[in-house]
């Protein structure tokens, strides 16, 4: 994530399923900002072509500025609905609008300088006209209010300076109008970022509870699923392997397993699971399930029974049982991908090819058990 670090800190370290929802919440405005910036710009230029002598070369690079700016960004936004992307495309799609934007309401806040006319009457129009714009960065406080802010300020100061440096009265006293008037909507704006924030804040915690086994603390069977397809389509477009290990916990034919015994297991995987992409989760009441990117076949069966010998040999003990012993089944394979497989969220291998690796790691510990438990058996998988 670091090269993708901007100043919207805050929103980069929402979950991805909180951030995707307030990007499209965003994009829902592209359209709108799209035609805002553009009329406004037509209308803001053809006011000063009629009322002044400014050079027509520059009046029309900054609206051809303005349209191709104010089309980027809605083109940029659009993307932001379409779920089915990295966090690293996803952060990198919030760097180009934050940059995209930004350079948007700065041209608007150059036509201060560029397109002043020394008129009372145009300056009044050309100062609401900004005023306008800068309520139209509003909707990225969704991102950031320090990025918001700057692009109001953005687009007010540069007019507000031109006209505090004028020697007429009138023009100065409507600068400071016009700089008070950004100030406030600067500061008016903050009470509305902090109620996004908590709501944000909200959302996560929310989340997080829904992810995550109340009884050992670790990610649940939903919060697996979708970091497995998350995982899967990573590694499929990155050509690496993919394994699952799913444990069982042999001492359970007469007895109901205690919450000391899963947390106890649940700790240990906890410690030892730790690389980039790992997770680790409970699967259902009795069995947990690793998932661990970058993994080959021999991989797996190393890293299986490294867990089987130190689970063994760590003796881990609960109210129920004296130790615990485990039973692994483990499988790796290269995902595959397609392009209806990439575009389509309802694409039934998107399902169907996660499965079958899942189905052999389940299978590999069904025979692990029967074979009498405290050992790993690994699946073979066909794609």
């Amino acid at each position: 994530m670091g090269k993708y670090k901007l100043s919207t800190d805050s929103f980069l370290v929402l979950p991805t399923a909180v951030m995707h929802e307030q990007l499209v919440c965003l994009a829902s405005y592209g359209a709108i900002l799209f035609w805002l910036h553009t009329l406004a710009a037509l209308f803001l230029g053809i006011l000063i072509w009629v009322h002044s002598s400014t050079n027509t070369l520059v009046l029309l690079v900054w609206l051809v500025g303005i349209a191709l700016l104010a089309a980027s960004c809605w083109w940029s936004s659009s993307h932001f609905q379409m779920d089915k992307v990295s966090e690293e495309v996803l952060y990198a799609r919030v760097q180009r609008y934050v940059l995209l934007s930004t350079l948007l309401h700065a041209l608007w806040g150059a036509s201060g300088i560029l397109l002043f006319v020394h008129q009372l009457e145009v300056v009044a129009v050309h100062t609401a006209v900004l005023l306008l714009i800068s309520l139209a960065a509003l909707p990225t406080l969704l991102l950031s209010w320090p990025i918001a802010s700057v692009q109001m300020i953005a687009v007010i100061l540069p007019m507000a300076v031109m006209l505090l440096w004028l020697d007429d009265p009138i023009f100065r006293l409507l600068g400071l109008v016009l700089l008070t008037a950004a100030i406030m909507v600067v500061l008016a704006s903050r009470p509305l970022a902090q109620l996004m924030d908590n709501f944000q804040l909200a959302q996560r915690k929310l989340l997080e509870q829904m992810n995550t086994d109340p009884v050992t603390q670790l990610a649940n069977r939903r919060q697996f699923e979708q970091h497995f397809k998350l995982e899967w389509r990573r590694s499929a477009r990155t050509r690496e392997p993919l394994a699952l290990l799913v444990l069982g916990i042999d001492q359970l034919t007469d007895l109901d397993l205690s919450e000391q015994c899963l947390i106890a297991l649940a700790r240990y995987l906890k410690a030892v699971v730790h690389r980039a992409g790992d997770l680790v989760a409970r699967y259902d009441d009795r069995r947990f399930i690793v998932l661990s990117p970058t993994t080959s076949t021999d991989e797996v069966a190393r890293l299986a029974e490294k867990f089987r010998h130190e689970i063994e040999r760590k003796q881990l003990t609960c109210a129920s049982l004296a130790g615990l012993t485990v039973s692994i089944g483990a499988a790796s394979c290269q995902p595959q991908s397609s392009h209806h497989q990439a575009m389509a969220e309802d694409d039934v291998h998107d399902v169907a090819y996660p499965a079958l690796l899942l189905k052999a790691a389940e299978q590999a510990l069904q025979t692990a058990q029967e074979q009498g438990g405290n050992c790993i058996v690994i699946g073979a998988v066909s794609i």
